[in-house]
């Protein structure tokens, strides 16, 4: 397996650099920007993380990242702080790629599935900002390690929190969790993330009948109430030091505030979109959801049959979700709760489906990429940070990896190969934008 790892990792990762440097053919100004400590356009909010790398201070942006490129490059100005985090940044994601393969690795048996999830992880366009700077690099790189972890603490028959292995990894789980509070906004997700996980998997076992609810909420329940005290005592860290330097205990929020963002239901959004890009990061955690609980409902209450998309549904999945949920979903009516004949081509559920059910880290990153969207969804109009939220870090693509495992890996892996090929083209589009200073995420 280690070996299996180091050769995807590597052809994965010439996948993503042949794509860069198509980008940098076409626009060599990608290239020498990216090296130069000079001041150039293709900051972004890297300016103000260099900023703080230089001059700490309390703001919407949180500390870990700058304080640690502080540690490591030392910079002396802003500009050598920003070619650290470029710098920094590339490191901590080439790291990340055998780390989510081995993560894969532990949750799934098919290699075909595991190698195109992960090579759709790296080789996508919101994977540029895992490589300029942003936090995406740092955040992924903890997540994976959190993941990790999570991973670990699974219920078997001999299972228990009391033992030597149990308590390290609570304890790995909740300085994560602080960790990843302090890097970026991770409390509100971490909480709800955690919270409906373990209502989940209480429910679904409620119909299982294979595990002890009461050693579900006693493990499940800890592991909950951990990354809940992780990402709490996190955020207060910042909070305590924003409150001693500029009087208020929550400025990171009253500064998002400042920004534009409120709290309200904008439900144009989920019907006209910004941009197509925004558009899909809505739909697909929520798509992704539907999917869960469809699998885990004929894994254990009722046997489903799953429709397979026509392609011109497959076709307004990518172009017009909402258009698909519904055709499909009167397809999926038909084939389950009709008793006419019907020429719909069905597929059946492999065995992976069943573990999926009770898997504490697929729930996790499912709620956890869901969150996300329903926090922007529902305070910022301009859907600001959605994509990069979603596709730039690692648990919307894990779950997608436990998801596809659950179908026939043949039917699957043409899908996905699909989407890595216009995921290739997209990401060369995005280096050009960010070339050209166009927002990108």
């Amino acid at each position: 397996m280690k070996f299996s790892t180091f050769v995807i990792s590597i052809f994965i990762i010439l996948g993503f650099f042949l794509c860069t440097l198509i980008a940098a053919i076409i626009n060599p100004h990608i290239f020498t920007s990216f090296f130069s400590n000079s001041p150039t356009k293709l900051f972004y909010d890297i300016e103000h993380y260099s900023n703080l790398a230089v001059h700490q201070t309390c703001n919407a942006f949180y500390p870990l990242w700058p304080w640690l490129i502080n540690r490591l490059g030392k910079p002396q100005t802003v500009d050598d702080a920003a070619l650290c985090f470029r710098v920094f940044g590339c490191l901590l994601s080439l790291i990340s790629i055998p780390l989510f393969l081995l993560l894969l690795f532990r949750n799934s048996r098919s290699y075909r599935i595991i190698s195109l999830v992960s090579a759709l992880y790296v080789i996508n366009p919101i994977s540029v900002f895992r490589m300029i700077g942003y936090t995406e690099g740092v955040f992924s790189f903890l997540s994976l390690m959190l993941l990790m972890v999570l991973s670990c603490l699974t219920i078997t028959p001999k299972s228990t929190i009391k033992n030597v292995k149990s308590i390290f990894l609570l304890i790995s789980l909740l300085l994560l969790s602080l960790l990843l509070s302090l890097t970026r906004p991770f409390l509100i997700q971490a909480i709800f993330a955690s919270l409906l996980t373990l209502g989940s998997i209480l429910v679904i076992n409620r119909f299982q009948n294979s595990t002890d609810s009461l050693k579900i909420l006693k493990t499940y329940g800890v592991m909950s109430l951990t990354i809940c005290f992780g990402a709490i005592i996190g955020y207060c860290i910042y909070g305590y030091y924003c409150l001693g330097t500029r009087g208020d205990f929550f400025a990171p929020f009253h500064d998002q505030a400042n920004w534009g963002k409120q709290l309200g239901f904008y439900p144009q959004l989920f019907f006209v979109p910004l941009t197509y890009a925004d558009f899909i990061s809505i739909y697909s955690p929520f798509i992704a959801l539907i999917t869960a609980w469809l699998i885990s409902i004929s894994a254990n209450i009722r046997k489903l049959t799953f429709v397979i998309p026509t392609l011109w549904q497959w076709i307004l999945l990518f172009c017009y979700p909402p258009a698909f949920l519904a055709f499909y979903g009167l397809d999926f009516k038909r084939s389950n709760f009709s008793d006419k004949l019907n020429n719909l081509k069905v597929v059946n559920l492999t065995q992976a489906a069943k573990k999926l059910s009770n898997s504490y880290v697929f729930w996790f990153c499912i709620y956890f990429a869901l969150m996300h969207t329903v926090i922007i969804v529902f305070s910022d109009q301009k859907l600001t940070s959605l994509r990069r939220f979603i596709f730039g870090t690692p648990y919307f693509f894990f779950a997608i990896a436990c998801i596809s495992q659950c179908f026939p890996s043949r039917k699957i892996s043409k899908l996905l190969l699909w989407l890595l090929g216009l995921s290739s083209i997209w990401l060369v589009q995005y280096w050009l934008d960010y070339s050209h200073n166009v927002w990108i995420g």
